[in-house]
């Protein structure tokens, strides 16, 4: 199932600059702040990644593929897609954080995303010991392997498509065939209007998933 962040989007319309999601963090405050925490952004670093925007510190770029988080909004409700994966090119913002993790915001949706680094590497001070013939020691590093990623959600910022209207459509032309072929068709036409929608709705949909985790690529999720 692919989660549709364009139908589940922070920000409509699209913004044109960093200046313009600043805004909306200002005005849409509690949205954006429950975003953030989704997303695993604390306190601090949502305060910093927001400084950063309004300082001009925001670089327009290509967003990679996967993020760690990427936040979404389904009728009221803020949830994240973990290990999210686009399923095509997207353009954004890009803005670092100190600590190395990195926020970024499609452009097409402006949900906040998160991509966290890959690793740390520590080295402690170097503490030079006066001893006669001493030996050297160079400074250990320490090294913090990255935490191996869990299962891909494949995520998708296109418009989602159109259900088909035929329904209705076969639902008016089989009344006036009825009445050129006397009373025998009126029998039939129920049988035949629930087989031809039966048949649209399974083979035109995809399972809707619960809302909590987004809407699917038919803008479509059960309760």
């Amino acid at each position: 199932m692919i989660v549709n962040m364009y139908v589940d989007h922070l920000m409509s319309p699209s913004p044109a600059s960093a200046e313009e999601v600043w805004n909306a963090t200002q005005v849409h405050s509690k949205l954006f702040s429950d975003a953030a925490a989704r997303i695993g952004l604390t306190p601090a670093e949502y305060k910093e990644f927001r400084g950063n925007l309004l300082d001009g510190k925001a670089v327009f770029v290509k967003l990679p593929r996967r993020v760690d988080a990427m936040s979404g909004d389904r009728r009221g409700s803020v949830y994240a897609v973990h290990n999210a994966v686009l399923d095509q090119t997207v353009m954004g913002w890009r803005v670092a954080l100190a600590d190395g993790n990195v926020v970024y915001v499609p452009q097409v949706c402006g949900n906040i995303s998160l991509l966290r680094h890959a690793a740390v590497a520590v080295r402690p001070p170097h503490h030079v010991t006066r001893r006669v013939a001493a030996a050297f020691h160079a400074p250990r590093t320490t090294y913090i392997a990255p935490v191996a990623p869990g299962p891909v959600t494949p995520v998708t910022v296109t418009p989602p498509e159109e259900v088909p209207a035929a329904p209705a459509a076969a639902a008016q032309v089989l009344p006036a065939a009825a009445a050129s072929h006397g009373s025998i068709l009126p029998f039939f036409i129920p049988a035949a209007v629930g087989g031809i929608v039966a048949g649209l709705v399974h083979g035109n949909t995809t399972p809707a998933p619960p809302c909590k985790n987004g809407s699917n690529a038919l803008n479509v999720c059960s309760r």
